[in-house]
């Protein structure tokens, strides 16, 4: 699967010092839930999760790599609800900047959209300005919630 830059594939046993390196980085993390990795241990257990979750139907997350060296710049996921989607990204902050979360964000709503999703949910913690920024230029709507204060609720309709 590709997009104008980025190519989206499986991810694998040799991803796990790139997601290391990505998940470990703190700046990067604020803006995440999940913890940071602290052990390359804490990678190869992502992926034991990921393969869990995506035979169980629950969760499906793609490495992100350029087209043009094949490094592994980041990640993309969703997670099916009925005809809804909860999608997520994350990005090695060397590649912030770039456009590559628009584009990550477009090629999701794109796949989701063939495989006849609805909707499509994200949640973003609020001090996250520039993600909310890439949801917007990709027609998501912020939604005011109050269930979680400390995140900005996204929804886009299909």
């Amino acid at each position: 699967m590709k997009s104008k830059r980025l190519k989206y594939r499986e991810l694998s046993k040799k991803d796990i010092s790139r997601l290391f390196e990505i998940y470990s980085n703190t700046e990067a993390m604020k803006y995440r839930e999940s913890p940071v990795m602290i052990t390359i241990d804490d990678a190869n257990e992502m992926l034991i999760r990921d393969e869990e979750v995506k035979k169980k139907n629950y969760e499906f997350r793609f490495g992100i790599e350029l087209i043009t060296n094949s490094e592994m710049i980041g990640t993309v996921m969703y997670q099916p609800l009925s005809d809804k989607a909860i999608i997520g990204y994350s990005i090695d902050e060397k590649y912030w900047n770039n456009g590559y979360a628009t584009e990550i964000v477009a090629f999701i709503v794109n796949y989701l959209k063939e495989k006849k999703f609805r909707q499509i949910d994200a949640w973003v913690k609020i001090e996250n300005k520039a993600s909310i920024r890439v949801l917007e230029k990709n027609n998501f709507s912020v939604i005011s919630q109050t269930l979680y204060p400390n995140s900005v609720y996204c929804v886009l309709y299909l």
